[in-house]
């Protein structure tokens, strides 16, 4: 898709004005068009192009097709109350859209949440959408600023999202030859299936073939195998302690870790090479459309290198497959399927660990991998469990791994490259746009503490430059009625807040009962700035360090 056929837009809809703006992906104006003049010429100029927004597939699509329809402003805004009260809208297909908002992630992160994440101005129209009058021209200036700021902000999250989401997406939809709205699960579901009907199972298959066979649960302890079979609604876990590790198996992934140690020095790390895929054609999971699936993975590993986008929607519907098969309103649903992939995928992991115990110290044994560091010759067990379990390993090194627990690790390569994963650390080289990115600099401080031994201090005064680093980002959800101080005053949907010594506001989330909710690890004085943070001058007489030092040796306990 050109960049030339993209119409990014919004729409502000209120009781006696209704229009929609357009812009091109360089954030130049294109157009706008009103419901006083009847929205003339609207449906001309989107034409053929595909129209982009922020969740239009819920609320503006469905405006824009009454707007071609030349609706007017009460009729509009009418419509407007109906959607956003919760009422079922049918898809448009007069024109062709993409939705920035889809699968953008499972938080569901508004636009304001995104473009405070991104330390950009967050303010929201101060003109209220049930205004009893028509706007003045000051009024519909305002409002027009407003809506071209979310059309850039839009713009930025479709640049953000086009390589890894928006170009495979396409693809998907090249190679279905339809559902330019479906999600990539739908897409990937009817890529793979065409018109094939599965059959679901009754019980779970660990032999491509044979129902009866299920000698691989001899593998493990009895306790756990009585889980797998005798569980009613797949939920449950059995702990064993092994090879000084704590093992965790259930219906997830395989999880232990070393029981007494944190800190690690040249570790080896064993992960399955595409373990999911790999365990669903050796179970034949997919019944007739087994031979598909690995035709699609044979292609996919022959042009990895050649052609990204075709290989990143291979890819898509390769590891869509797993959580399709559980998902009850996929034509892949097979629960008993799902299962069996779990279950061979935790039998393989600890099968693997238990016979590298024999010549290692095993810091963990993960979804997918295992790691450990070796005192014996490992070559040969690798080699023979590929060979058992019909799976590839690919090995890394660390020469440091401190874990504090088996979700919450840092790992130090032997180039010095830095790998983070869990909660505490996740954002240590990168921005959570689309998560939560509040305090990044509570994620560097600790890596610097725990890796090289930086005070938390020092980070802390390092970094006053980059003040998007404390800024917390609040938002209180939908079952609360909003965000308020205690004297109060509300305040907006979404707020970015810094610690401060010589503040005396603090914001609270607010209960249908009235009652208010401190929001989670937030300081007690606050310094509310909902402009752009690149605008903040004299951060360092604003911002209370203390804070951080305080929530950072709090979490560094679980990690020293």
């Amino acid at each position: 898709m050109e960049n030339q056929d993209l119409l990014f837009y919004d729409i502000e809809c209120y009781p006696h004005n209704a229009f929609v703006v357009f812009k091109d992906i360089d954030k130049n104006f294109l157009a706008i068009f009103k419901d006083d003049d009847g929205f003339e010429g609207l449906r001309a100029f989107v034409g053929s192009r595909t129209v982009v927004g922020f969740n239009n597939y819920w609320y503006d699509d469905h405006m824009l097709n009454a707007m071609m329809k030349g609706w007017k402003a009460h009729q509009l805004k009418e419509l407007n109350d109906l959607i956003i009260g919760g009422a079922k809208q049918y898809p448009q297909k007069g024109f062709n859209s993409l939705d920035c908002f889809q699968q953008i992630d499972v938080g569901f992160p508004s636009l304001k949440k995104i473009s405070a994440n991104m330390s950009k101005n967050i303010f929201e129209t101060p003109i209220d959408f049930n205004h009893p009058t028509p706007l003045t021209d000051e009024e519909y200036e305002e409002v027009i600023s407003y809506c071209s700021y979310d059309i850039d902000r839009t713009i930025d999250v479709y640049k953000m999202r086009v390589n890894s989401y928006f170009q495979p997406k396409a693809s998907l939809v090249e190679m279905n030859g339809q559902g330019q709205r479906w999600n990539t699960t739908t897409l990937s579901a009817n890529a793979l299936l065409g018109n094939l009907t599965l059959q679901k199972w009754s019980q779970i298959r660990l032999n491509a073939d044979d129902f009866s066979d299920l000698s691989m649960l001899d593998l493990v302890p009895s306790e756990v195998r009585d889980l797998w079979l005798n569980s009613k609604d797949d939920k449950g876990k059995v702990t064993i302690t092994e090879f000084d590790n704590d093992i965790e198996f259930g219906f997830g992934g395989l999880h232990s870790v070393h029981k007494t140690e944190k800190r690690f020095e040249n570790v080896v790390l064993l992960d399955v090479a595409s373990m999911y895929p790999n365990i669903i054609l050796n179970i034949n999971a997919l019944g007739k459309a087994t031979e598909k699936y690995k035709a699609i993975l044979e292609e996919r590993i022959a042009i990895k290198h050649k052609d990204k986008v075709k290989s990143d929607a291979l890819k898509l519907i390769l590891n869509s497959v797993y959580g399709l098969l559980k998902n009850q309103y996929s034509p892949l649903f097979n629960p008993k399927a799902a299962l069996s992939v779990c279950v061979f995928g935790q039998i393989a992991l600890y099968e693997l660990g238990k016979r590298l115990s024999k010549v290692a110290k095993i810091v963990q044994l993960n979804t997918d991998g295992v790691a450990f560091i070796p005192f014996g010759d490992y070559k040969g067990i690798w080699e023979q469990w590929e060979e058992d379990f019909n799976m590839k390993l690919e090995a890394d090194t660390f020469k440091l791994l401190v874990q504090r627990d088996v979700n919450n690790y840092i790992g130090v390569s032997e180039d010095g490259k830095i790998k983070c994963k869990g909660g505490d650390t996740s954002r240590y080289a990168y921005d959570a746009f689309f998560k939560n990115n509040s305090a990044r600099i509570l994620d560097i401080c600790l890596v610097n503490k725990v890796v090289y031994g930086h005070s938390v201090i020092d980070t802390l005064i390092e970094n006053l430059d980059k003040p998007q680093l404390y800024m917390y980002v609040l938002q209180a959800g939908h079952t609360y009625k909003g965000t308020f101080d205690d004297t109060g005053k509300k305040y907006q949907k979404v707020n970015r807040i810094f610690p401060t010594r010589k503040g005396e506001v603090r914001l609270y989330k607010k209960r249908e009962d009235d009652g208010l909710v401190s929001f989670p690890d937030s300081p007690e004085k606050m310094f509310v700035w909902n402009d752009d943070v690149s605008k903040l001058e004299r951060f360092e007489r604003i911002v209370d360090l203390n804070h951080y030092v305080q929530v950072v040796e709090k979490r560094l306990e679980k990690w020293m």
